[in-house]
């Protein structure tokens, strides 16, 4: 089972740039820069002006207290019944292990009483399209989003139902 820890001490700061530093596929398929502190400082505190603090959960994924990967979520965003994945991201050598399909069926299960789950996948990340979709999640529409420094790319939004309200 996997647990979340809050990323908020300097330790939790760097043990996220390394797991981000170990999946540089993810980087290049994004068409990010590599990894800095910086990224983290801003994926850790990143969120939509329209949504509440409270509603941001910015963590390190934990296999028997060890980080393996991080957790990116906006429960209630953007409307009450959906909680959406900002990221899910595992270093490349925890990767191909069962632990993505893991950590979203804990997600489901957590957030049941939710009518979906949500998550933008970068067109050009094939590898995360499918294993969005191997996970139950479907094309719901196509935009563009702005992953900072002017790096604007092609999404496809994809839902997984929960319950059905």
């Amino acid at each position: 089972m996997l647990t979340f820890k809050p990323v908020s001490a300097m330790s939790d700061r760097k043990a996220a740039l390394a797991l981000y530093q170990a999946a540089p596929d993810y980087f290049r398929l994004t068409h990010q820069p590599a990894p800095t502190r910086a990224t983290v400082t801003s994926d850790r505190l990143a969120k939509p002006q329209d949504a509440p603090a409270e509603a941001k959960h910015y963590g390190l994924l934990l296999e028997n207290a060890v980080p393996v990967g991080v957790l990116d979520l906006l429960v209630g965003y953007p409307d009450a019944g959906t909680v959406y994945i900002g990221l899910l991201l595992f270093a490349e050598p925890n990767q191909h292990r069962g632990l993505g399909r893991q950590a979203v069926a804990q997600l489901a299960e957590r957030f049941k009483d939710y009518q979906r789950l949500r998550v933008a996948v970068v067109d050009d990340n094939k590898p995360a399209a499918a294993f969005w979709q191997a996970q139950g999640f479907v094309p719901v529409s196509a935009t563009t989003t702005d992953l900072g420094d002017l790096n604007v790319v092609a999404v496809t939004i994809m839902d997984k139902p929960l319950a059905a309200k």
